[in-house]
């Protein structure tokens, strides 16, 4: 039975004609009277009767009438429904985020969504990118906005995106620079390399943060290991009162908070935030809407 034979039965039971069903249908009739007779055979009883100009409903056509316009009603709601979402989609997003993300482009971001699509509730995690993609894997997330991998900073980070399916798209580009205290030494130079940081104490990101596994390898091409005296998800708090120097992305450096001096660094580092899902998994109108979303505005 198909939605086109309900569809069939009841305008013809509504104008009680097969011949006039058949111009509104734009059908020729042999056809209608096709579709009517298998579904009479699928049913095993009449659904019509004729009359002398026509037909109407048989105690069972009646019945089924009933059954068949809230079936199409159903439906047609159903569609609806359907066109409804695609201009005005409700649900749920569970979105990883780095914390540096979190603390610059991502509140204004998440205020232009929501008043583009205010059916659509977001949930942000917050974290470095390790664990992030972990959560991805294990299907706690959606969607991850994370640092982007690379094999000379974070070789297991790309085995594990191999083992299990996660891709990811690059969004944008960010300057890294290193943050001092107001009154530090080195506040008055226009410029620094990282080799001239070997004697500085780090205020840095938390273990599987990509800016600081890409400060340890920095480092270590240098000749040294840098020493972490702090780890936190603020690094700039701290080092605004004096407790070490830090490897910030620019933007967080300059972003409204504690106040700082801000060096670039020679030869210049930066970072790419990208947008990780997994490969193959089914992703909802939601989150399709949130990525396309993210990919036209987070750049």
């Amino acid at each position: 039975m198909e939605l086109r034979q309900l569809f069939y039965f009841v305008e013809v039971a509504r104008l009680k004609n097969y011949t006039r069903a058949a111009e509104r249908l734009k059908i020729a009739q042999p056809a209608l009277s096709q579709q009517i007779g298998n579904l009479e055979q699928e049913l095993g009883v009449k659904l019509f009767k004729r009359t002398g100009r026509g037909v109407t409903l048989t105690e069972p056509g009646e019945q089924f009438y009933i059954g068949a316009e809230r079936t199409l009603a159903e439906a047609q709601r159903a569609k609806d429904s359907v066109k409804e979402f695609i201009n005005y989609p409700n649900g749920k997003i569970r979105i990883g985020a780095l914390e540096s993300l979190v603390q610059t482009r991502l509140p204004s971001l998440l205020v232009a969504f929501g008043k583009e699509y205010p059916g659509i509730k977001v949930f942000i995690r917050e974290n470095t990118t390790e664990p992030l993609l972990e959560d991805l894997q294990k299907g706690e997330l959606d969607l991850a906005l994370g640092h982007s991998l690379d094999v000379t900073y974070s070789p297991h980070l790309v085995r594990l995106a191999a083992q299990t399916g996660i891709s990811s798209k690059p969004l944008y580009q960010d300057e890294l620079v290193l943050a001092v205290a107001k009154g530090h030494p080195l506040e008055r130079r226009k410029i620094i390399s990282i080799g001239e940081l070997r004697e500085e104490s780090f205020v840095s990101f938390k273990e599987g943060s990509g800016i600081r596994s890409q400060l340890l390898a920095t480092c270590l091409r240098e000749g040294f290991e840098p020493l972490i005296a702090y780890e936190c998800a603020s690094p700039r708090t701290l080092v605004a009162k004096g407790l070490g120097v830090s490897i910030l992305p620019r933007l967080m450096a300059e972003s409204p908070g504690p106040t700082i001096s801000i060096l670039p660094l020679d030869p210049p580092l930066s970072r790419w935030v990208s947008v990780f899902y997994i490969e193959g998994r089914y992703l909802s109108p939601c989150t399709k809407v949130f990525l396309d979303f993210v990919e036209r505005h987070l750049v």
